[in-house]
């Protein structure tokens, strides 16, 4: 099944708010891009591609998310930086009554005040967007960055 014109603005523009909003340090809007039962799940390309369950971060629902930005907020101390995403368009893979399959590129650099700019994540999203009487939502967000790295200090999501 094809998308028309405005339900793929409407995906694009999902996912230039849900990075905006993590880029201007809105954290607390990030469960809000999400439904009630999603999946987000951040894993390196090797454990995806392998089927292999083990992942950085991993929640399954809204509330878990919430739980995240509580923690992000409130409870974890560190130095304070700046991140910025820069997506590709997005590919809408599949379309269905379900919903649709998408995958975008990303990239996220990291910014302290007193250096210069870091890569932080480089990768790919996996999505599953649906329909919700609130608009586009993620039910499913995998994050799959391509190295077996990643930075240790990871705050925000990605």
């Amino acid at each position: 099944m094809k998308v028309d014109v405005d339900t793929w603005l409407a995906v694009q523009a999902l996912m230039a708010d849900y990075a905006a909003a993590l880029d201007n340090g809105q954290i607390e809007r990030w469960p809000d891009f999400f439904t009630e039962d999603a999946v987000y799940r951040l894993q390196s390309r090797e454990n995806h591609e392998r089927g292999l369950p083990l992942a950085t971060l991993s929640f399954e629902s809204q509330g878990m998310l919430r739980d995240r930005v509580y923690a992000a907020v409130d409870t974890i101390f560190h130095e304070p930086y700046y991140q910025r995403h820069i997506l590709s368009i997005p590919r809408v893979l599949s379309a269905d009554a379900a919903g649709m399959r998408c995958e975008t590129n990303y990239l996220v650099l990291r910014t302290k005040r007193d250096a210069m700019p870091e890569l932080l994540s480089v990768g790919r999203y996996l999505d599953l967007v649906v329909y919700t009487a609130d608009g586009l939502r993620f039910a499913e967000r995998l994050a799959i960055f391509d190295n077996d790295l990643i930075a240790n200090s990871l705050i925000a999501p990605i």
